[in-house]
């Protein structure tokens, strides 16, 4: 096998609770998470030595802070490989967005090299080595819908729900996962299982149950810090969606609309407003 191209899916949380703070330092949380069919595309080939990352865009760094390199290296020392192998990287989800690309690109590189690599290794063990390098690994390893619980590292698969179409809205802001958790305070924190109803929804295949059920902690303060998504929520609605949530802490906000006629519509009417506007749907 001389090249291998493997997608990298961006998430959404169709709900997202804060359960409590760890004394760790860290929080506990309950998430439905969802993949959607927005990817960055990873292109993996053989170089003669080290790690080679070429990108599309000039936002993502190519060297030891890269999600893609830190995966590959971790997997080298993992499993004793010393070839060198180079990536091409088509990056097409918002960097810092909430959507877990980081994430998504450290999962397709572990998944993708497995196989290039012909290394053997499970799906467990895929998860161990994603672990190390973010919380939504796990998740975007195993794809299609999950309940995410602990840190966000323990995934237990969840029956798809209809597909839904979505228009995703970037304001071109950068939020700071960890800022956003110190933002928090008991009083954001979840008490009523909205992960609970949005199960019951997914299972009972109810469209209208999951747009009810969607709640995201981080909206009680994120959205007063950050008036740029808040108008981007806003503008989501006044369009004509279903409704919209923030994803992850942000700074992307996704919308369900009713038809993927009506979501193609909404990101025409405002891609001249915001920096990344873009119709997708759910992804099983």
């Amino acid at each position: 096998m001389t090249e291998l191209t493997v997608n990298a899916y961006a998430k959404i949380n169709l709900t997202l609770e804060i359960i409590r703070r760890l004394p760790s330092g860290y929080h506990e949380i309950k998430s439905v998470m969802q993949q959607t069919a927005l990817c960055d595309d990873i292109s993996i080939g053989d170089a003669h030595a080290g790690i080679t990352i070429e990108s599309s865009s000039s936002n993502v760094p190519r060297n030891a802070r890269n999600s893609i390199w830190k995966a590959t290296a971790l997997l080298k020392e993992r499993c004793g490989v010393e070839r060198g192998v180079k990536f091409k990287l088509i990056k097409r989800i918002p960097v810092g967005g909430g959507m877990g690309g980081g994430s998504a690109d450290a999962a397709a590189t572990l998944v993708g090299l497995n196989k290039f690599w012909q290394l053997g290794l499970s799906q467990a063990e895929l998860f161990e080595i994603g672990q190390e390098i973010g919380m939504d690994v796990a998740f975007c390893i195993l794809g299609g819908t999950a309940l995410a619980t602990g840190r966000g590292e323990i995934v237990e698969p969840l029956p798809a729900p209809p597909r839904l179409p979505l228009v995703i809205v970037n304001p071109g802001i950068f939020v700071s996962t960890r800022a956003a958790y110190e933002g928090l305070n008991v009083d954001n924190f979840t008490f009523t299982d909205q992960s609970a109803q949005m199960i019951a929804a997914i299972e009972r295949q109810d469209v209208a149950g999951i747009i009810a059920s969607l709640h995201n902690d981080f909206e009680s303060t994120v959205l007063d810090a950050y008036p740029p998504i808040a108008a981007a929520k806003r503008a989501l609605v006044e369009a004509g969606a279903e409704a919209a949530l923030l994803s992850g802490s942000g700074a992307s906000v996704f919308a369900i609309a009713a038809t993927e006629a009506q979501a193609n519509a909404i990101a025409a009417a405002l891609a001249p407003h915001f920096p990344f506007v873009c119709a997708t749907h759910t992804q099983i």
